[in-house]
């Protein structure tokens, strides 16, 4: 490196800017007020786990993150006003969260309501006409839960938090299902059935018998992919 491109790298402006090195200890208070500030204003959910949180929790963490933030490192914005920004944030919260104990409608309008994926071993309508799902993250909640194929669910409800809510059949009562484990569900045909057994639609779950051949369009929903069927009695 050269003495011209020396004079053109800024060592202090790379690592201060235009502030003062006495500005890095404004900044240590300034991120722990932030940060005793948003460790109240979490308490004040009553939330433990990000897990637990819904859409309209989740917006107010991050505009909570937000502006703590630019009170942490932003030197031309004043404490107070920050504070402020907080603080009012939090009693928009509390107003919010009262308003959805006194509102069923609200509470639909901004957290959603619960929808019902799976019934009786198949996807429901409402599912199978959203082409904007994504089953990865829904299986491995399945997974989880110790489901081997769909037809050994009940109920699997995704809940407004995005948890999923797994209501398992007695043994008695399980059918034959499609296959969620992660080598199966990958694996599908839409050309020919590679041999006789049992296959599962895809798209709705329906599930039977099949000989070697031609795809032939599902029974329910008309789909032609088709992924192998499990008729595992045992979770």
């Amino acid at each position: 490196m050269n003495a011209r491109s020396l004079s053109i790298f800024n060592a202090r402006e790379f690592f201060l800017g235009q502030d003062e090195w006495v500005f890095l200890f404004e900044v240590v208070v300034r991120c722990f007020i932030s940060f005793i500030i948003v460790l109240l204003a979490l308490r004040l959910t009553g939330k433990k786990g990000v897990r637990q949180l819904t859409v309209f929790e989740l917006v107010i963490i991050l505009t909570l993150g937000s502006a703590a933030g630019d009170m942490g490192f932003y030197k031309d914005v004043g404490v107070l006003p920050a504070v402020l920004t907080i603080v009012s944030i939090i009693l928009f919260y509390k107003l919010v969260t009262w308003l959805l104990i006194k509102s069923d409608k609200f509470e639909r309008m901004i957290e959603g309501k619960p929808v019902t994926i799976i019934k009786d071993g198949r996807y429901t309508e409402e599912v199978v006409k959203n082409e904007n799902i994504s089953f990865d993250e829904f299986f491995m909640e399945l997974r989880l839960a110790g489901i081997e194929h769909l037809g050994q669910v009940k109920y699997a409800i995704l809940e407004v938090n995005g948890d999923v809510s797994v209501f398992k059949k007695p043994p008695d009562e399980i059918k034959p299902g499609l296959h969620i484990l992660p080598d199966k569900i990958k694996k599908f045909y839409t050309d020919y059935y590679p041999a006789d057994g049992l296959y599962s639609c895809v798209c709705c779950g329906y599930t039977e018998d099949k000989i070697q051949g031609p795809i032939t369009p599902c029974k329910d929903c008309d789909g032609a992919k088709w992924s192998e069927g499990c008729a595992s009695k045992w979770y």
